[in-house]
């Protein structure tokens, strides 16, 4: 085989391995380093507030330039000694979603003070809704126990996720990112989020496509020197 289909093989190989990979590991979060000021209204309301961006924060939770672990900002959000479930934070909407599709959602999370709480204080949740808008499921950390988010140690950055697969119905995913305590922390108790990603899990026939893409030119290359 001559070296300019060689070389014309490899090219297309590889941009078939870029788009897939691309495609895949896109981050969908509008303003994931909160950034920009919240552009929704809190709550949401579907669709209107599709895509565009971070909900305006809820029940404490605030934009600051002492939460950023990148950037100028990040999100700060506080509990006062004895709050009792009190849910502090931000959302925001994605469109585009298909039933079957799984999604992953990170966070990096600092502790600004010691957490004295049983409760895991920090979370992160995908929500999944129909057209309606609809809440077709929530999966969540946080909690007590193997799930919790205890944001430790303090003053160091941490990233967590979670995975969750859009099930019948669903067009679009909520992932939020939260605070909350059960009343038994004992001081004000500070957490920080910045940098997040919302990505679209590869499918296996995905992964069998980049690696199609991938192996292309080593099988090319050895029918070449065989």
């Amino acid at each position: 085989m001559s070296p300019k289909v060689i070389t014309g093989a490899i090219g297309m190989a590889a941009a078939l391995a870029l788009s897939v990979s691309t495609t895949q590991a896109q981050n969908l979060l509008a303003d994931p380093g909160f950034e920009a000021a919240p552009s929704q209204p809190n709550p949401i309301l579907l669709p209107g507030g599709v895509n565009g961006g971070w909900s305006a924060t809820f029940n404490g939770a605030n934009y600051t330039a002492a939460s950023a672990e990148t950037g100028n900002l990040g999100l700060e959000m506080t509990e006062a000694a004895g709050s009792a479930w009190n849910f502090e934070g931000a959302y925001q909407v994605i469109g585009g979603v298909a039933a079957g599709q799984k999604y992953t959602f990170t966070e990096d999370f600092k502790a600004a003070t010691a957490l004295s709480s049983t409760y895991g204080p920090a979370y992160i949740q995908l929500t999944y809704f129909n057209a309606a808008g609809t809440d077709l499921g929530t999966v969540e950390t946080g909690g007590s126990g193997a799930n919790a988010i205890h944001v430790s140690p303090t003053g160091s950055w941490a990233t967590y996720s979670v995975s969750a697969t859009a099930p019948a119905g669903a067009i679009y995913v909520a992932p939020y990112v939260a605070m909350m305590e059960n009343g038994s922390q004992t001081a004000i108790e500070t957490i920080y989020a910045d940098n997040g990603t919302l990505t679209l899990v590869p499918e296996p026939s995905s992964l069998a496509l980049l690696g199609m893409g991938l192996g292309l030119p080593f099988y090319f290359l050895r029918r070449r020197n065989s």
